[in-house]
């Protein structure tokens, strides 16, 4: 739902941001190396190894041959996104979604797939807190993304954050042009997201909800 007052531009990742799947993401990764007879031996601190931080990836890290990736991304497709299954939200994201809706305009730009966004967010009724879902299924970069929302909502970059919990997410930012946002509660580590300089840093949805709703007049948010 895109607020009469645009706002700020607010590009958010899914897996890791709104959805809290790194564990469910590696334990389905188990079994299916289990089931290929692939050796699998990592755990949550493995995904700092990860750049870019998505399945493909994964699947490179943990030694799954390039032969079955688009098995395993089917796997994981079919055993994430079915209702026994439901990834978790994060705690506090729901709200925050409410909240910054009315305010803002919302986007998610994701390496997952626009439809797993949309059934998710219709799943908990939050399917029109959110403008567009810029997803895998679209060709180009999270950056390409990026510069399709701005285009998209004539918004300038000064005044459009990309949030996310990896380092290529920075990199997406910066390449995009926009403010970035880390957030420390998703895929990779706080202690790695802040070597890569990211404009903000946050610990908990709640400390990014505040930020956004109380904008500062300032488009670029000075650095802690």
């Amino acid at each position: 739902m895109r607020p009469d007052n645009v706002g700020a531009l607010i590009l958010l990742d899914y897996d890791g941001v709104i959805v809290d799947s790194a564990q469910p993401v590696l334990d389905q990764t188990a079994v299916f190396c289990d089931t290929h007879g692939i050796p699998f031996n990592l755990g949550l601190s493995d995904f700092d190894q990860l750049n870019p931080a998505t399945f493909t990836m994964l699947a490179r890290v943990c030694g799954i041959p390039e032969r079955r990736h688009r098995d395993y991304g089917r796997y994981l497709f079919d055993t994430l996104q079915n209702g026994a299954r439901r990834i978790p939200m994060f705690s506090g994201v729901q709200d925050m979604l409410q909240d910054l809706s009315a305010r803002h305009t919302l986007c998610v730009v994701t390496a997952n797939h626009a439809d797993v966004v949309r059934t998710r967010l219709t799943q908990e009724g939050l399917q029109d807190c959110i403008d567009a879902c810029f997803g895998s299924d679209r060709p180009g970069t999270k950056a390409d993304h990026i510069g399709e929302a701005l285009e998209q909502y004539a918004v300038p970059a000064d005044r459009a954050w990309m949030v996310g919990d990896s380092i290529s997410d920075i990199e997406a930012a910066r390449a995009g042009g926009v403010n970035s946002i880390a957030v420390s509660w998703g895929w990779q580590s706080g202690a790695l997201l802040q070597k890569h300089d990211p404009d903000l840093l946050f610990d908990t949805p709640r400390q990014m909800h505040d930020f956004f709703i109380e904008m500062p007049d300032t488009p670029r948010a000075e650095r802690p």
